[in-house]
Order: structure tokens, then C-alpha cells, then sequence
């Protein structure tokens, strides 16, 4: 054997140990049920129980703790935490964060009414509803600009999902924008199945969709290596493939 080829299995030599060696990973998120929520004192929930599974096919462990987003961020930013789950992918989190490949769950935003309501893709008609809307969200550029450009009658922010539907079950508000699953989630929670319902799309008989936003898990470049990061987009790749992925999700939707 050369030299050279004595160095490079040298190297990968040292590097399996550091990449399997066991540890377990400090994991941040938000409230946000059903996918990160306190229940009894423990952390779970659809994007936890998948995080959860995934770092177990790697071989390590993983701890759960719900911040404030912002200090979510912050703290794995300077690697006080490992990673931030339900994470949107950005410039600006990537220079902190490495993401998989793999996305870990996609929000989908749909708009939600206080009586049965269909509308075309293009919004039209929306120039005569109110729309509420949660601060904090970016609910997608094309949706952005009809803000923006001021084509709803009115547009109220609140701070929470369960307020807006207060509102919108009141007949305070026309519409509420909102992520699909944490709606629900509060809908069922607050007995309002009967009284919202979700927009149907004019030219298809299902729900109009508005924008769908994939979000993953946000590694942290100061505790996490870029191989591991690999490992855990494959794990997660594989859980999709073998079922495990949907049996996760399933077992909370049928919650709702």
C-alpha cells in the first residue's frame, strides 16, 4: 500500500469513530401542536417523534426542549444546542445551520372560513373578505404580495392561532390564513369543527392551497459535523421509504 492510500484509510479509520460514537443530541423547538407540544410534562408531537426516530437509526439519543423561537434559534446559532426542529431554510440560518437533504415535515397554508366558501387560485373576489392571520408567519411570496397589495378588504394579525379563530368563528373575520395541521389541531381542540371550514378550491373539488413551505432540521455547524448530518437525512429518507413516516404522522391526525 502507498503512502498516500495509508493516509486516506487512516483518516477514514479516525473518522467512523467520531461520527458513530455515541452521544445525544440537545433538540430545540416551538409549541406548536400537533407537531411540537408538552404533553404531561414530556416533549412530543408529529416533527419530535419523527427527529426522535431518526437520530435513533443513527445510533444516539436525543433530548427535547421547547423555547421561544427566537432563543430556539439563538441557541443553536452558538451551539448551546444542536439542532432546531420545524426550521425553515434560509441565507441567513445557513450560515449557522447545516440541513439534510431530506425535509422533515411541510406546512401547508390554507385559508379557513366561518361558512362554506370556494375561491379560484388567483384569489379572486377576496377584495370583499377580511382575512386574519398570525404574526410571525410568511405564508409565501404569492400570498405575501396580495397583502401587501392590499387585496383583501381587511387583514387583522393576531398573535395566536386559537384567537383568530375566535374571530373568524364569530364572523368577525371572512378568513383565516393558517398552517393546515396546527389548525386543525386548535379547531378540534376548541369544538369549532362544525362552525369553520376549509376554502375549497373553485376548479377541483379539495382544498385550496395557498403555499406549501418544507421545513427540516437545522443542525448546528459549531457541535455537529457535516457527515452526520448525512447520516441523519438518510435515516430520515429511509423512515419515509419503509413506512415508518407516515405511521408517525397518521398516529396524530387521527387525533383531530
Amino acid at each position: 500500500m502507498g503512502s498516500f492510500a495509508r493516509i486516506t484509510a487512516l483518516v477514514v479509520i479516525l473518522a467512523v469513530p467520531a461520527l458513530m460514537e455515541a452521544r445525544t443530541f440537545s433538540v430545540r423547538t416551538l409549541e406548536n401542536p400537533p407537531l411540537e407540544y408538552t404533553d404531561n410534562g414530556s416533549v412530543t408531537g408529529i416533527a419530535v417523534e419523527l427527529t426522535r426516530e431518526a437520530i435513533r437509526r443513527t445510533g444516539h439519543d436525543s433530548e427535547y426542549k421547547i423555547l421561544p423561537w427566537k432563543r430556539v434559534l439563538l441557541e443553536v446559532a452558538e451551539g448551546r444546542a444542536d439542532v432546531a426542529i420545524n426550521t425553515g431554510r434560509s441565507p441567513e440560518r445557513e450560515i449557522w445551520g447545516l440541513y439534510p437533504d431530506e425535509v422533515l415535515i411541510d406546512e401547508t397554508y390554507v385559508l379557513f372560513s366561518y361558512r362554506p366558501l370556494s375561491l379560484p387560485e388567483d384569489l379572486g373576489g377576496v377584495e370583499n373578505l377580511s382575512l386574519g392571520n398570525q404574526l410571525g408567519y410568511f405564508y409565501g411570496e404569492h400570498f405575501h404580495k396580495k397583502i401587501t397589495n392590499e387585496r383583501f378588504r381587511s387583514v387583522e394579525t393576531m398573535h395566536t392561532i386559537s384567537r383568530s379563530l375566535e374571530k373568524l368563528a364569530a364572523g368577525r373575520t371572512d378568513l383565516f390564513i393558517g398552517d393546515l395541521l396546527p389548525t386543525r389541531y386548535h379547531i378540534s381542540q376548541m369544538g369549532l369543527n362544525d362552525q369553520i371550514h376549509r376554502v375549497q378550491n373553485e376548479a377541483a373539488d379539495e382544498p385550496l392551497v395557498v403555499s406549501v413551505s418544507p421545513t427540516y432540521a437545522a443542525f448546528s455547524r459549531k457541535t455537529v459535523s457535516p457527515e452526520y448530518v448525512q447520516a441523519f437525512s438518510q435515516a430520515l429518507k429511509d423512515m419515509k421509504d419503509d413506512g415508518t413516516y407516515t405511521r408517525i404522522l397518521n398516529t396524530y391526525l387521527d387525533r383531530l
